[in-house]
């Protein structure tokens, strides 16, 4: 998953080591954030959002699945509209 955090960090060219000295933190912990695998708390994600100047929000920090972009091909067979339509009751007569 490529978070708005990295995406942040990658576009100012700063290194994982550089963000992690200015916010008081260790590297690994910041590649978990960066990752998703690791929640920062409050005051963290504040400091981490200042670093880059509100290019990335708090928000943004502390919930990253949120903001990640989505693929927009085609839905997998079996799971498009016309799939689901008969679980919906799209074919009963009272239903468009």
């Amino acid at each position: 998953m490529t978070t708005p955090l990295r995406l942040a960090r990658e576009k100012r060219g700063l290194t994982i080591q550089q963000v992690a000295n200015s916010v008081g933190i260790d590297p690994g912990n910041l590649s978990r954030i960066e990752r998703g695998l690791q929640v920062p708390s409050k005051d963290l994600a504040e400091k981490l959002s200042l670093v880059f100047d509100g290019d990335v929000s708090e928000t943004q920090i502390i919930y990253p699945e949120r903001f990640v972009p989505t693929d927009h091909a085609a839905p997998p067979p079996g799971t498009g509209a016309a799939a689901l339509a008969p679980r919906l009751g799209a074919s009963d007569p009272g239903h468009a």
